[in-house]
């Protein structure tokens, strides 16, 4: 949103595309009857007849015929959009594509909700307040009544006027531990630790008992480095947290040779790991097979040990 794109908007009627609201919808710690009427208004607009994104202002006074009035809003009364997303794509049968924006005009504060135009019809998958699973609520003039849904004809013609000649993709953030969409925008605490000199961290002193002289043996040896290791283990896993991507086709096409580039850009101070990159806990000994004179002979054992060692290296636990 721009300042120009606004004052246009102030000079039009309530319609398909535009609805105002003098106060800010109920959303935190709201019942499931007061939240409906937010969620009535979004499935309205992403339903609508129209060949443009739609906008509903919050904190402007409808007046007809005329320039509508910015009252306001309180900066601590924005939505979060984020929490928003979550609210309304957790109910309904495909993603509703729509932002919220805390707009600054005139000195005062505005919230702003831009529902994109999309593949409809999007209904919801159970009841909810006021509203009815399976429902088609549509936005009609300046309202959207929740006592007239869509008739199937008007469905069928959604889904008619809605065939896309390309594929849509909706990328998104995950659970991490299954498919579950979370929006397209998560966020999260991290800690930004200060790290000890190198000098400073202790090293871990060897064994001072001799090594067996079995030919086969298994020794553990202390890893000198452990509390190297565990610091920059505790450091990395306290500032990075773990993500999914989930990637998802909500148009009426097959999407072929799909690509997905995710780029972080170096203003918005986001890092990126690999999960190779991340270090495992470190532990305080290495396992390692002990070098032995060649030609000893396990007393367990007829053939002679190879002229060959593994590494301290080779293998850990």
């Amino acid at each position: 949103m721009n300042n120009e794109l606004f004052e246009q908007l102030l000079y039009e009627d309530e319609s398909t595309t535009l609805d105002f609201k003098k106060k800010q919808y109920l959303f935190a710690k709201a019942t499931e009857e007061e939240k409906s009427e937010l969620l009535k208004d979004i499935l309205g607009f992403a339903n609508a007849w129209r060949r443009s994104e739609a906008y509903i202002l919050i904190g402007v006074k409808d007046v007809k015929g005329g320039r509508s009035n910015v009252i306001g809003i309180p900066a601590t009364d924005h939505l979060d959009d984020h929490s928003l997303q979550q609210f309304v794509n957790n109910l309904t049968n495909q993603p509703v594509r729509f932002h919220y924006e805390a707009f600054g005009f005139e000195g005062k504060q505005v919230g702003i909700i831009r529902i994109d135009e999309q593949t409809r019809p999007i209904y919801l998958k159970k009841d909810y307040g006021k509203l009815a699973r399976e429902k088609v609520y549509v936005r009609r003039g300046s309202s959207t009544d929740p006592t007239k849904p869509a008739s199937l004809e008007e469905i069928a013609q959604m889904r008619l006027g809605s065939v896309q000649s390309v594929a849509e993709l909706l990328v998104e953030f995950a659970n991490i531990k299954q498919d579950e969409a979370l929006g397209p925008s998560i966020s999260w605490d991290v800690e930004l630790c200060k790290m000890p000199e190198k000098e400073t961290i202790p090293i871990l002193s060897r064994p001072s008992q001799p090594y067996s002289f079995d030919p086969d043996p298994v020794q553990r040896v202390p890893n000198r480095n452990f509390f190297r290791e565990l610091a920059t283990f505790e450091f990395i896993r306290r500032l990075f947290r773990p993500i999914r991507i989930v990637v998802r086709n909500v148009g009426q096409v097959a999407a072929n040779h799909v690509r997905v580039e995710l780029t972080a850009s170096r203003s918005t101070l986001v890092g990126v790991l690999y999960a190779s990159e991340i270090p495992a806990r470190p532990k305080r000994n290495t396992s390692h097979r002990s070098t032995v004179m060649k030609g000893i002979r396990s007393a367990s054992r007829r053939n002679s040990l190879p002229d060959t060692f593994i590494s301290p290296l080779a293998t850990s636990s």
